[in-house]
């Protein structure tokens, strides 16, 4: 990985990620946002944006977005540096990976807003059809311009990321192609939208944990990663399969990069505040 990578995963997308989670919260802790950067503000979930898409669901493929909204209907926020004029949209996954991830194993459905971009999980779909109001609506607020456009999340907040990356390109246009920097991301759709989403993103690359088990699933042939793989080796325990998944860990993995040795200071928007990457994921 470049070294600008490593400064902007460490600096912007750690501490956006991790804050994706304490938002949730309520009433939310103070946030360690990325240095330089302010909140917009919450990205809600509205069922109303959903209610047509959760329709055509049958019940079981529901059990993803309703798990996760029940949670908190905060799944994330949007916050923006106006010296760099950038903005990121960070997206939260569940508590826990086994609320969701035991209902991986579906076949992929067409991408309702778009059935030639290919087919994606019905259920990270659907979780995704709760917030895209809500994304749109804080990037367009108050007219500012958006001269660089991040999006990350991790576990759940990846899938969502991707799939909040391709509908900016494809139907917000807002500001440039979005830049996707994600972690311990699941496959999101088959191989045709995964070519999609590639060609809609500037950038899009997924870090993933030695160990794992996030990232190997849902299963190829039917599904397939978009992006670009960094392996990183964080830690694991052998008799805690979650401890691989933690963002914190991820972080930790990130650190052991031989581009991370290096003086972490190439621009103020990727500049880390002072302790927001020492604060604790609420994912495990």
């Amino acid at each position: 990985m470049r070294q600008p990578e490593v400064d902007v995963l460490i600096n912007v997308m750690y501490p956006a990620a991790n804050a994706a989670y304490l938002i949730m919260n309520v009433p939310a802790p103070p946030l360690s946002l990325p240095n330089g950067f302010q909140l917009v503000g919450p990205i809600l979930a509205d069922p109303a944006a959903a209610a047509h898409a959760m329709s055509q669901a049958h019940p079981y493929q529901q059990r993803i977005a309703n798990a996760t909204v029940a949670e908190s209907s905060i799944l994330g926020l949007v916050a923006y540096n106006a010296a760099a004029k950038c903005a990121v949209v960070a997206l939260r996954g569940t508590k826990t990976i086994w609320e969701w991830i035991d209902d991986l194993e579906a076949s992929p459905v067409p991408y309702m807003p778009d059935p030639s971009a290919g087919f994606v999980h019905m259920g990270f779909y659907l979780v995704y059809a709760h917030i895209c109001r809500s994304i749109e609506g804080l990037l367009r607020q108050g007219g500012v311009t958006i001269d660089r456009l991040y999006v990350t999340g991790h576990s759940l907040g990846a899938a969502l990321a991707i799939l909040c990356g391709f509908d900016i390109g494809q139907r917000m246009h807002i500001g440039p192609a979005p830049e996707l920097y994600t972690f311990a991301g699941p496959r999101t759709g088959d191989p045709k939208f995964a070519s999609s989403a590639n060609a809609s993103v500037k950038v899009c690359e997924r870090v993933v944990n030695f160990m794992d088990v996030v990232p190997q699933v849902p299963f190829p042939p039917l599904y397939e990663h978009a992006g670009y793989e960094t392996l990183v080796h964080g830690g694991f325990r052998p008799l805690d399969v979650t401890y691989a998944h933690h963002l914190t860990t991820y972080l930790a993995g990130l650190k052991q990069l031989p581009e991370a040795s290096v003086k972490l200071a190439a621009a103020p928007v990727l500049a880390a505040s002072a302790g927001a990457s020492a604060a604790a994921s609420q994912e495990p």
